[in-house]
């Protein structure tokens, strides 16, 4: 355990190194303030008899969408920066003289990548909130703040088959980038064609799945008002964990095989 915290530590390090976490905690600034603006027009006023409805809404485009769409983008880039030091630095050779495994070292790498969906998440979190008091009545802070631990972490767990692409097939940051984009806007066009699209398809999509998740979740908690025909398609919270879960451990595995092909071991 303590090789490990060690191992976290200095993948820390590299990524502050780059100054990349406090871009981590700002990028959380970038749609909560434009949207609480949005929310501020007449035509979204007239929708809700009370503030505490229109900040339920609020919370939950932010959390439902606007990170959603964000943070694979974050996740990817975090994960093509730690893996792309080693290879730009050929320190392949230097790593396996040190008594840990490749393995210790693929669980520091996606262990630092749960936490920045975590911070990256809070961050959002707490931002919207702030925007939310200033334009609407705050309430259940408690639950929304648990919202925005689950995201954080099912995000992340939905972003992996990402990072395998962006880490052992992408060669360049800027491919690695679109990479990223793309699978957001990709999540973003089938949760448009979700009446459309078969359920399993719809579940089999981490973002999509947990897209519809979140809207689910929040309707059984008193959140939201409805979600309309789509309420056949809410997976509950075990299932959502069990199919993220299943694909967690498929892609640590696919990344722990090709980091140690890459390595020679």
């Amino acid at each position: 355990m303590r090789e490990l915290l060690k191992l976290i530590s200095c993948e820390l390090q590299k990524l502050k190194r780059k100054k990349f976490i406090p871009f981590v905690i700002l990028s959380a600034f970038l749609f909560p303030p434009p949207l609480a603006v949005m929310m501020l027009t007449p035509r979204m006023m007239d929708k809700y008899d009370t503030k505490a409805e229109l900040f339920n809404d609020f919370y939950q485009f932010v959390m439902g969408y606007a990170v959603e769409l964000l943070l694979p983008c974050v996740i990817g880039v975090i994960a093509a920066m730690l893996f792309f030091m080693e290879r730009d630095n050929d320190t392949f050779k230097n790593l396996r003289t040190i008594p840990v495994t490749s393995t210790q070292m693929i669980f520091a790498k996606i262990i630092v990548l749960f936490l920045f969906g975590l911070i990256f998440s809070l961050s959002s979190a707490a931002v919207t909130i702030f925007c939310g008091s200033l334009i609407a009545e705050v309430g259940g802070l408690g639950y929304k703040l648990w919202v925005a631990v689950e995201m954080g972490i099912f995000i992340t767990a939905g972003t992996l088959p990402l990072v395998v692409l962006v880490g052992f097939f992408s060669k360049t940051y800027i491919f690695s980038i679109l990479l990223c984009v793309f699978y957001s806007v990709l999540s973003l066009t089938v949760e448009g064609c979700y009446e459309f699209l078969p359920k399993f398809l719809c579940w089999m999509m981490p973002l999509p799945l947990l897209n519809i998740w979140c809207a689910g979740d929040m309707l059984r908690h008193g959140v939201r008002e409805s979600v309309g025909r789509l309420e056949y398609l809410v997976p509950t919270t075990t299932q959502t964990v069990l199919i993220l879960g299943v694909l967690s451990v498929l892609s640590i595995l696919l990344i722990d095989w090709l980091y140690k092909k890459r390595g020679g071991d």
